[in-house]
């Protein structure tokens, strides 16, 4: 009994194993038993271009795949022909250019791509795919002639900000404009790797014409630190396709122009016999490249005198003694006002003031 208990176990568990293996080999996306993917080869991506379309997709770092089978239709998801074949290789995507095609209008393309393993199995199979719907894995896109360039102004006139101007483009722009497309990368110093231009906007009104790149001060958000610095800029049209113009990379530079002035200026007085005292606070200029102020008097003929640094731009408040002056027999107070300055000195070798602030009093 002993036997015969232990050889029912025996079986019992060998076909529980081979069940289990079985569901773990069914856990390959790309078995076309797999219940969830059928085998469908994912993260395939289509993209339009003038006459042609580029598929794209990842390897899915697994072995025993010879070769991807492209399959096109024409206008309705069904009849699909066989294209083309990619051989599989040790990377880590996969692309294809399809040519020749008729672009824009109802020239909608549909495409299918397949796998073929060592045995020479095709997955999934493209006449009759298991565990898949009849519509598997349809990229559809219509191949489109890119819009003209814009012609792309880069305006360098305020501080810490690059503007990008195409005004005027929309007037003779192609009538499937879906809008425009803005990238950026830093441009690499001299002996640095360039890094790549990246993505920034998608501007969906093609009645906006421009863009600009500088500081959000309310949203902390910072572009540019200082005075001087270039960044690489490429403006794209792109269609109701998602197609775009092979726009040129432009180059811009925040140029070396004074912080704003300091803000909301007050100054409080002490009134002595001869001589008074006054308190002088403002708002810190928002620029990040502020590094301090400059305080002066402002007399009656226009003169100035200079009344002192603040070496620190979180250091706004100024105690100054000082003495009065007569006006028309009339003993009056000075005015004041405060400048800031920034870490970018002029070609001259002198500090780049702010215009001045608002006198007080």
């Amino acid at each position: 009994m002993k036997t015969l208990y232990f050889s029912l176990l025996f079986i019992i568990l060998l076909l529980f194993g081979i069940g289990c293996s079985d569901d773990v080999e069914r856990e390959n996306p790309l078995d076309a038993k797999n219940m969830r993917t059928g085998g469908i080869i994912p993260g395939v991506t289509a993209r339009a271009g003038d006459s042609q379309v580029t598929l794209s997709w990842l390897s899915m770092g697994l072995d025993g795949i010879k070769e991807y089978k492209i399959y096109r239709a024409y206008k309705t998801p069904e009849n699909f022909e066989y294209v083309a074949s990619v051989p599989s290789g040790d990377l880590d995507s996969y692309a294809y250019t399809d040519t020749g095609l008729l672009n824009d209008g109802d020239n909608v393309y549909f495409y299918r791509i397949t796998y073929i393993d060592i045995n020479g199995q095709e997955t999934p199979d493209p006449i009759n795919p298991q565990n898949l719907p009849i519509n598997w894995s349809v990229l559809n896109v219509i191949p489109s002639l890119a819009p003209p360039v814009p012609n792309v102004r880069v305006m360098e006139d305020r501080d810490l900000q690059v503007r990008l101007i195409w005004e005027g483009y929309i007037q003779n722009a192609p009538s499937d404009l879906a809008g425009y497309k803005v990238y950026i990368a830093p441009k690499a110093e001299e002996g640095q790797e360039q890094k790549s231009l990246q993505l920034v906007s998608i501007i969906d009104d093609p009645r906006v014409e421009f863009y600009i790149d500088g500081n959000d001060y309310p949203s902390n958000k910072i572009n540019f630190t200082k005075d001087g610095i270039s960044k690489l800029y490429k403006v794209v049209a792109f269609d109701q396709a998602g197609v775009e113009s092979d726009s040129p990379i432009l180059v811009g530079t925040s140029p070396n122009l004074p912080p704003s002035p300091p803000s909301q200026f007050k100054g409080r007085f002490s009134l002595g016999l001869n001589s008074y005292e006054v308190r002088l606070e403002w708002q810190r200029s928002l620029e990040p490249d502020v590094i301090g102020y400059k305080m002066y008097a402002l007399l009656p003929d226009g003169t100035t005198e200079f009344k002192g640094w603040k070496y620190d731009p979180n250091d706004r408040v100024a105690i100054i003694s000082d003495r009065y002056i007569i006006v028309d027999g009339v003993t009056m107070v000075k005015q004041y006002y405060v400048t800031a300055y920034d870490n970018t000195p002029r070609p001259d070798g002198k500090n780049d003031e702010s215009e001045p602030s608002a006198l007080v009093p």
